[in-house]
Parts: structure tokens; C-alpha cells; sequence
């Protein structure tokens, strides 16, 4: 019988991966720990937009929805993740620059002081590292997943349980689930940072903050026995 990877991102696993995965002998199990849903701001952006110079959108959820919903006229844009980046790129918008995560992205911004820039993101997006000519409209919310059923006697022992927020870090942890026979992989740093609140184990963390590293970075540790997790 396989062993398992718990994939618990919104996301699906790319079906690009499985064979890899498959020939380790790992299935995977997709078993969602957060819903991404939109709130009450989200029908005033096409408003709000046009008092900007510039946007910021810091998820690939973000992206789809602003991909949709901005279509009528070209903006310009920084991003959080290439995947991010190709939603909008391919929706016909402008991007200025792309960062692997917020925090360097803060930094590359930090003395475009004479532009005004909005940041359309989650009500859980951190707005203490923006400059203080960034403004946020939070329009949509992580919330835990009413179907996740995971529970510590059906994980298997030496499974691999991979995370894509702190949101669902700290939504896992509400649920005293042992994992001190798993081994853990997040997704960027920002999310393997939210373990310490929790747990000192060590965590598989990609490079680069992307799902298709993320699965390169868990193939790596399956595949070769010298492969260290970082902390």
C-alpha cells in the first residue's frame, strides 16, 4: 500500500506531479484545511482602483478574482508569485514586478513614496510591512473547511502533511492532530514560520514560494536520503 501525502492547500496537486510521486510509491490525499471566500469589499474594487497608480495582489486566489472582475481596463500591478503573475499577465495587465514573497517585495517598494498603491488582499494579509503609502482592501477571508476530517488515528504513520497558509497552520493545530510521525513541508518561509508558535520539528520549505517548487522540494527529500528539511 502507498504512503501518503496529506496535501492541505486549497489548491489541487498538479497532475504533473503524480507520476513522480507515484513511482516513490506516494499517493496523494487532498484534503483541504481552508475555504477562500469573498467579502462585502469585493464589489467595491472596480470603485476603489481608479484612485491608485498602482496594485498589489500578494495570492494566486487574489489574482483570479481580480483577473475577472478588473477586465475592462489595463493596471498595473506588483506581485507575490509567478503564478500570481501569469493570471494577470494573461488578462491583459501590466506587471512591474514580480517577489517570491511580501516581505521583499516591501523592501523593493519601500521608496516609491510618490505613487499611491493599493494592496487588494485577505483579511489575514499582514499590513504592517507596507510603506505608508499603501493602502489594503481586504476582500476576502480564509475560513476552516467544514468537511476537513483528518484526525490523529487516521494519518499514517511516516506520512508527509504539506500546508499552504498559516491560516491552515494554525487551523491544524486548533485540532490536537499528532504529527510527530509525519514529516511536514510548507510552502514559503512565512508559512513554516507560523510552526514555531507550535512545534520545533523540522520543515520542508521550496526555495522559491511556488506549488511546482514545493512538490520539487518534497520529491527531493523523498528521493534522496541526504536531503535535509531546513528549519
Amino acid at each position: 500500500m502507498p504512503n501518503l501525502i496529506y496535501w492541505t492547500l486549497q489548491n489541487d496537486f498538479p497532475q504533473e506531479w503524480q507520476p513522480k510521486f507515484t513511482e516513490l510509491d506516494y499517493s496523494i490525499q487532498h484534503t483541504p484545511l481552508i475555504e477562500l471566500t469573498v467579502n462585502k469589499s469585493y464589489s467595491i474594487i472596480t470603485d476603489s482602483v481608479d484612485n491608485f497608480d498602482e496594485l498589489i495582489i500578494s495570492s494566486q486566489f487574489a489574482a483570479q478574482k481580480i483577473s475577472t472582475t478588473l477586465k475592462n481596463q489595463k493596471y498595473k500591478f506588483y506581485i507575490v508569485g509567478s503564478q500570481a503573475s501569469s493570471i494577470l499577465k494573461e488578462a491583459g495587465h501590466e506587471i512591474l514586478h514580480v517577489s517570491e514573497n511580501s516581505e521583499s517585495l516591501a523592501a523593493y517598494i519601500k521608496h516609491k513614496t510618490d505613487v499611491k498603491i493599493l494592496h487588494l488582499c485577505s483579511e489575514k494579509s499582514n499590513v504592517d510591512i507596507w510603506p505608508n503609502n499603501v493602502k489594503t482592501v481586504p476582500f476576502y477571508s480564509p475560513t476552516e473547511n467544514t468537511n476537513f476530517n483528518l484526525k490523529t488515528d487516521n494519518i499514517d504513520r511516516d506520512s508527509i502533511i504539506v500546508f499552504g497558509s498559516p491560516s491552515g497552520v494554525d487551523i491544524w493545530f486548533t485540532k490536537n492532530i499528532d504529527i510527530s510521525d509525519s514529516t511536514i513541508a510548507a510552502i514559503g518561509r512565512t508559512t513554516a514560520n507560523r510552526f514555531s508558535t507550535y512545534t520545533n520539528k523540522p520543515i520542508i520549505v521550496p526555495k522559491i514560494s511556488t506549488i511546482n517548487h514545493l512538490c520539487e522540494a518534497i520529491y527531493n527529500h523523498l528521493k534522496h536520503s541526504n536531503y535535509e528539511p531546513t528549519e
